[in-house]
Parts: structure tokens; sequence; C-alpha cells
């Protein structure tokens, strides 16, 4: 599945979890093959939320993928590297807007979409809207990605971002 991605992309990744949730994560494309996945995680201490940053490649992907979704794009006189420090600047703390719920790579994933929209990476008509819209996709394949019966899917047209 090599050659997925456009240059200076951003997608929303959903990976399958054990308790039919998802966790969340961003891919920031740096070329057709290769980029860097952001997300916050709690691995190996449940208790403490980290950002990471890692180098990505779909090839080499190991974890439940059930869905990429292009939701916006690095403009050419931006870097790879500014575009990332919007996102590792997030606190791993629930941000007003989505309180009182508890902090997750969810609400990590929802934080960024609000900075990159400020920022001017993507518009977002509603996060809650792109949220419902990405897991509305990936439940029509989580089940059969597990089963190991259909590979995870590349969704280009997200109604919730321009």
């Amino acid at each position: 599945m090599s050659n997925c991605f456009t240059p200076n992309t951003i997608y929303a990744a959903l990976y399958r979890r054990m308790d039919s949730r998802y966790h969340w994560a961003m891919i920031l494309a740096e070329g057709p093959e290769n980029g860097y996945k952001l997300h916050a995680t709690n691995i190996p201490d449940p208790a403490e939320w980290h950002y990471e940053r890692e180098v990505y490649s779909i090839d080499n992907e190991r974890k439940p993928l059930v869905l990429m979704a292009k939701i916006g794009c690095v403009p050419a006189d931006m870097s790879i590297a500014e575009a990332e420090s919007i996102l590792g600047e997030i606190p791993m703390e629930t941000p007003q807007p989505d309180s009182p719920h508890p902090f997750t790579c969810r609400i990590w994933f929802r934080e960024g979409i609000r900075r990159l929209s400020a920022a001017g990476l993507m518009q977002c008509v509603s996060v809650n809207a792109l949220e419902y819209e990405l897991v509305d996709i990936a439940d029509d394949h989580s089940n059969l990605v597990a089963l190991g019966l259909r590979p995870w899917k590349l969704h280009e047209e997200i109604r919730s971002v321009h």
C-alpha cells in the first residue's frame, strides 16, 4: 500500500481498540510513502498521557488501522516541523470546549483540529461533525478490518473539512 500519501497533507488516522472504540492520531505526510504519526498516548502508563511523534510509514503499520482520511494541507510556506509544533504544544488536559470529558487521545485530536483550523491548515465546520463523520466511516469498516477481510480505508472526501 505504498505511495498512498499526498505530500504535505494532514490525515486523521483511526485505529481499532479492543473495546470497540478508536485510538485517534494524525499523520503529517512528508512524502508519498512516509511522514509522522502524531498523537496522545498513555502507553506504557495508563495514568500518564504524553505527546508522541513517530516516524511513520504505512508499509510498516502494525496496529489495526481502520481509516485514514485527508483533513488538511500544510501550505507551501510552512514546513512539516512548523505544522507539527502546533500539535506538539497541546497540553495533556481537557480543554474548556470538551469539558467535563476526561482527557484521551480523542480529546487531544479534537483540540488539534481546533488549533490547525485556527492556523489556517484546514477549515473545520464543526469538530463534533468531523468526529461523527469519521466514526461513521470507520464503523463501516472496523469489524471487517479486525477479521482481516478488508484493508483499512483511505478516505479523501470529508464533508466536515475544507
